[in-house]
């Protein structure tokens, strides 16, 4: 959006009037419309990501009571990425309110102040607040995204100060955002003029890691900044478009990522001391994809992991031993919360757990399996050495999950996140007729056994955190059940990646699965995996 032509005052809007007259008076006052098909320079560089201020207010449904009137602050960003404009009455604070909704007044003479730094450093307008209309305020002000990244690319919550050239006045210290975990950039608001950005304390006058940025009146400044993570040295810097940032008009409260992993395992020996002569080929893949939503108190996100991979081995003398199955999950999970606070509210949650493909086990010798089914019945069969035998169907076994509790957001700090729910939980455990191994030692056959399903109700409690240090960060999620007619004897599900970031979008993950369901088996189910991971979105 190029800057709107600014009004010589504020414009008064009846409530009363017709929507799409609103829409057509305000934009015609405050705005101009592009004429050419090309945008501008300045629109590239500088226009909003929010709405035209008519359609902002249009859109607002904040009610007014009968007798009072509004101002209405356009945000040029989210509203939630932007500082609260203030409202005086005869120098007195008498209001607060979020910019792209209405602030409710009596009617009288006010003073609004716009910015990110000291009260003094505002932006200052006079409004006049009639009974039942709502005051536009213009915007007077200009607006500034800043971007932190590395020499890599990667993003981080590196430091800044940003300082007035016009009076040598140092205005606000800002940090940059972790956007990879969908941290969103903040926006600051100031007087137009032209800005020195510095390491935090340092003057005016430094003669290296500094850089200069020139606001206008209106416009939304989209910037870089090229920073060590380590020492804070500035490596370069400079204004970009929107687009390079990422960013998109109308800027959404939905952040969405996707991830996707590959791996091809490969080993060829031919007379190694020590070695057989043969050759193992595989693949492994996994896709993930994160849809998440934030506004005002209302948080919702989701999970979809969809993981796969096999290996063949081929023996020089023998047959090719048939391809097996070494990695295989789908899992989704979907949680809503409704934050009371900025870190504690009640939640609701539903997930799937489950497979893709059958289950089947590789006898390395001939041996007889010893199949238990859940009706009692013991059925033997052979299997030669080399082949593989059924142990489970696609999408077996599924297990589902609900639970609804308190959600607390114990961290938020720059370098950790952690997440901390407790509630009351139920499980579905349905298994399909798959088998696990429990072999008997004491007989020549080797024992799987059907298992049962089952369902289950209790406690849960599970800690989502993530730590980043440098190029690393390692995200984890903890989940505890104590089903309440087992005498609290919990079920185990950990899920740990390590990430090492080589770019913004590239990554070398190492993924551990840990899982403990004592009501099948007393083994713990352990899965490993390395993948390159290229991520995308915003």
């Amino acid at each position: 959006m190029d800057p709107p032509d600014p009004p010589p005052g504020p414009v008064v809007v009846s409530r009363d009037g017709s929507r799409l007259l609103l829409v057509a008076v305000v934009t015609l006052t405050l705005g101009r419309f592009a004429v050419a098909a090309q945008p501008s320079p300045s629109e590239a560089l500088f226009h909003w990501l929010a709405a035209e201020p008519a359609a902002q207010l249009a859109e607002d449904e904040t009610a007014m009571p009968p007798g009072f009137g509004a101002i209405f602050v356009p945000a040029m960003t989210d509203g939630n990425s932007e500082p609260q404009a203030l409202v005086l009455r005869a120098d007195e604070p008498v209001a607060i309110g979020r910019n792209g909704r209405r602030i409710v007044l009596h009617p009288g003479a006010y003073t609004v102040l716009v910015g990110s730094g000291p009260t003094p450093q505002m932006t200052a307008l006079s409004v006049q607040v009639a009974a039942g209309a709502t005051t536009l305020v213009p915007v007077r002000w200009g607006g500034l995204r800043i971007e932190v990244v590395d020499e890599s690319n990667l993003p981080h919550r590196g430091a800044y100060e940003l300082i007035r050239v016009s009076d040598l006045q140092p205005y606000v210290v800002g940090f940059g955002a972790d956007r990879l975990q969908g941290e969103p950039l903040l926006t600051t608001l100031m007087p137009p003029g032209l800005y020195r950005i510095v390491k935090p304390g340092s003057s005016y006058r430094v003669r290296t890691d500094f850089a200069t940025v020139v606001v206008p009146e209106g416009g939304l400044v989209h910037f870089r900044l090229v920073m060590n993570p380590e020492t804070g040295q500035f490596r370069g810097a400079g204004v970009v478009t929107a687009e390079d940032l990422g960013e998109t008009v109308d800027e959404s409260a939905w952040i969405h990522r996707y991830a996707i992993g590959l791996a091809a395992p490969f080993t060829l020996h031919r007379n190694v001391v020590g070695e057989k002569n043969e050759t193992t080929v595989g693949a492994e893949g996994a896709f993930d994809s994160y849809l998440n939503y934030e506004r005002e108190g209302n948080v919702f996100s989701s999970v979809l992991e969809l993981e796969a991979g096999f290996e063949r081995i081929k023996p020089e003398a023998s047959p090719a031993i048939p391809w097996r199955k070494t990695r295989d999950r789908l899992r989704i999970d979907l949680l809503y919360s409704r934050l009371l606070n900025p870190r504690f509210g009640p939640y609701v949650r539903l997930s799937l757990r489950t497979s893709l493909f059958d289950s089947n086990a590789l006898a390395t010798e001939a041996l007889t399996v010893a199949r238990e089914y859940a009706d009692g019945r013991r059925e033997l069969e052979f299997v030669p050495a080399n082949t593989t035998f059924r142990t489970g169907d696609p999408f077996s076994p599924p297990v589902i999950r609900e639970g609804v509790g308190v959600n607390a957001r114990l961290l938020r700090g720059r370098a950790a996140r952690l997440d901390w729910r407790v509630g009351i939980g139920l499980r579905q455990n349905r298994f399909g007729g798959a088998f696990f191994l429990d072999d008997d030692p004491e007989t020549p056959e080797v024992e799987y056994v059907q298992a049962l399903d089952f369902n289950s109700e209790g406690v849960e409690t599970t800690l989502v955190g993530a730590f980043r240090f440098r190029v690393f960060l390692y995200t984890t999620t903890l989940d505890l059940f104590s089903d309440l007619g087992a005498g609290f004897e919990p079920t185990i599900d950990w899920r740990s990646t390590l990430s090492w970031r080589l770019t913004g979008d590239l990554s070398l993950d190492y993924r551990v699965d840990l899982l403990w369901l004592p009501q099948v088996s007393d083994q713990t189910q352990l899965s490993q995996s390395v993948l390159f991971r290229y991520s995308l979105g915003g």
